[in-house]
C-alpha cells in the first residue's frame, strides 16, 4: 500500500482500533509517522505517543520539525502536550528489568488516555510503537503476549499502531505471524 494511503486509512479509521503497519524501509516509516502525527495533532486534537526503535528520539524530533511533512515541535511537544516521543526500549522495558511487563504497559496506556482526555481535553491517544525492541531483546514470547493482551478494538480512546520492520516480522514463524495479524483490526504493508 502507498504510504500516504496507509496513513490516511489508519487516521480516518474507527477510533479505538489496534492496527498493524509492516514497513519495508525507514524512509517509508518516516513518511508514514510524519503524515499520521501531523494529521492527529493538527486536525484531530489527539495526543500522539511515538516509541521508535530504529531511530533516536532526537532524530524523530528533527525529522518531524525539518522534514517534508513538518510540524512545530515546540508547540505540540511542550505547549499543547500533544506529542510524546520516547525510545521504545524505555517504553516497553521496565527500569532495571530484564523482561517486558505487559501489565505495566497496559496500565501506562490507560493512564495516558485518562490524562489526555481529562487534563488536556484531547479526543484520545494514538500510540505508535515499534516492535523492534522486543526482537532486539529476543523476547518474542513477550511480544506475542503483549499483542494477545491487546484487543482488536479498545474500550478506551486509544488507537494502538504496532510498527514492524519487515525483517523483524520475518523472524516470526508463520503461526506467530498469523497470530499477530489476527490481533489487529487493520493490517497494512508499506
Amino acid at each position: 500500500m502507498q504510504v500516504e494511503k496507509a496513513a490516511n486509512v489508519i487516521t480516518e479509521s474507527l477510533d479505538r482500533i489496534h492496527a498493524l503497519v509492516i514497513y519495508s524501509d525507514m524512509m517509508k516509516l518516516r513518511e508514514f509517522w510524519s503524515l499520521y502525527i501531523k494529521k492527529c495533532v493538527e486536525e484531530k486534537n489527539e495526543v500522539v505517543c511515538i516509541a521508535p526503535f530504529y531511530e533516536t528520539v532526537g532524530t524523530v524530533r528533527k525529522l518531524l520539525s525539518e522534514g517534508p511533512v513538518s510540524i512545530d515541535i515546540q508547540k505540540y511537544e511542550t505547549d499543547k502536550k500533544s506529542l510524546i516521543i520516547v525510545d521504545s526500549l524505555e517504553k516497553y522495558l521496565d527500569k532495571n528489568a530484564k523482561e517486558f511487563n505487559v501489565m505495566s504497559l497496559l496500565k501506562a496506556n490507560e493512564d495516558l488516555v485518562e490524562y489526555a482526555e481529562g487534563e488536556l481535553k484531547k479526543k484520545g491517544v494514538s500510540f505508535l510503537g515499534d516492535s523492534g525492541a522486543f526482537l532486539f531483546k529476543n523476547q518474542i514470547q513477550s511480544l506475542l503476549d503483549y499483542e494477545a493482551s491487546l484487543p482488536r478494538q479498545f474500550e478506551i480512546n486509544l488507537k494502538g499502531i504496532c510498527l514492524y520492520h519487515v525483517k523483524d516480522f520475518d523472524r516470526l514463524s508463520m503461526d506467530q505471524k498469523e497470530q499477530v495479524i489476527k490481533q489487529h483490526k487493520i493490517a497494512v504493508k508499506i
